[in-house]
């Protein structure tokens, strides 16, 4: 062999061991946003990682300094959360202890748990509420000896989206409703915790429950499938999401006033008329018209306190095929703007494992998702004068 082939087998040789040394960075899977807009923390794994068992890398982004850096490599993938109004964060290991910690690296606090596939913390770290792996897994309040059931009737597959207010919090997994069924059901005697066998699943599709109390405040009916949900941050509104194209928001305070939300292109559906209501609806410019336009399904985001989108899962594995989402204002149902989140690179909504690869700081006005492929974020401002979305740092 000459010794330009040597060189040659070389450097393949090198090559070949770096891609099985470095493999390529896993995507996230969980990601949040401090309320002040300035950290991210996401936890990570593959696609092909175990559902019930999904252990990769915990990052932190400095938004301000575009740095990032990687502060654990056991961390279960459906776990990273920030604490409200702080620089706090939470997250879980690969023994199932749970983590409070500042983004200096100082520990807050830590307890043992059973694994989450997802969790949720008030601002002031005194209500702590969680579900657990299991296929179906329930809800709980607390932990260790203050642990309390919350929900075990039933069970939530995946995808379990927990959202949060002063007075209430949300949970919505996968739906199915009846033609006949109200749009909400306010008058429940379903007892949401049996210890038996023998489970009724009274609450395991969209259910908005009291803080308070931790009984079921009401049951939203509408979506079908897998299906993503939201409290407004002013706490007066829920909107929801399906894999059906069914989009909708509750007045909380008026639970029966569940409005519609229009559908770029279509509009307002109308059963009684079998046809589409389209007098409001805002006209697609044609230079985004064949660009893809998203409502909803995976993952729902507020930019500000009134103005969200809702984000899909996307044509194609990688990501590509939806380029803007519509904008809506909670109380009414017409999309106000189409605002563009791309393609280079697309966004993490490419399958509804990664509902919570999405999240906002509404008071700051920053959306930060997963990229479809990779390991990295993006990272967008929201303008509310112009209702315009600036991507501001593509981090790999």
């Amino acid at each position: 062999m000459s010794k330009k082939w040597k060189i040659i087998s070389l450097i393949i040789v090198i090559i070949s061991l770096f891609f099985i040394f470095y493999p390529k960075p896993v995507p996230v899977l969980s990601l949040s946003v401090s309320s002040d807009g300035r950290y991210v923390i996401s936890a990570h794994a593959g696609r092909d990682a175990d559902r019930h068992k999904p252990i990769g890398k915990l990052v932190l982004w400095d938004i301000e300094r575009k740095e990032k850096k990687v502060l654990a490599k056991n961390a279960n993938a459906f776990s990273a959360a920030f604490v409200p109004d702080s620089h706090e964060f939470i997250w879980q290991d690969d023994k199932n202890v749970v983590h409070i910690q500042d983004v200096n690296g100082k520990e807050i606090n830590s307890f043992p748990h059973f694994q989450v596939k997802t969790h949720i913390i008030s601002a002031d770290k005194t209500f702590y509420l969680s579900s657990n792996m299991e296929s179906h897994g329930q809800l709980y309040k607390g932990y260790g000896k203050d642990l309390i059931p919350v929900y075990t009737d039933g069970g939530f597959p995946f995808p379990l989206t927990l959202s949060m207010s002063e007075n209430y919090f949300l949970s919505a997994s996968n739906a199915c409703f009846g033609d006949n069924d109200p749009v909400a059901e306010t008058n429940l005697t379903a007892n949401p915790i049996n210890p038996s066998s023998s489970k009724k699943g009274s609450y395991d599709e969209v259910t908005l429950w009291d803080r308070h109390t931790l009984k079921p405040f009401a049951i939203l009916n509408g979506n079908c499938g897998k299906t993503t949900g939201l409290i407004s941050p002013d706490g007066n509104w829920v909107v929801t999401g399906d894999e059906n194209s069914g989009y909708y928001m509750w007045e909380i305070k008026n639970l029966h006033n569940r409005l519609k939300l229009a559908i770029p292109g279509s509009g307002i559906y109308v059963k009684e008329k079998h046809d589409y209501d389209s007098s409001k609806l805002l006209p697609i410019p044609p230079n985004i018209d064949n660009r893809g336009i998203t409502a909803g399904g995976v993952a729902y985001a507020f930019l500000s306190e009134k103005d969200f989108i809702g984000l899909g899962k996307s044509e194609n594995e990688d990501g590509n095929g939806y380029e803007f989402a519509a904008l809506y204002t909670v109380g009414d149902p017409w999309i106000k703007a189409y605002v563009e989140i791309g393609n280079n690179p697309s966004i993490s909504t490419n399958y509804y494992q990664r509902n919570l690869s999405v999240s906002s700081a509404p008071k700051a006005h920053v959306l930060v998702t997963g990229q479809a492929t990779g390991g990295g974020i993006n990272v967008y401002k929201y303008h509310p004068d112009k209702m315009e979305l600036e991507k501001i740092w593509v981090a790999d």
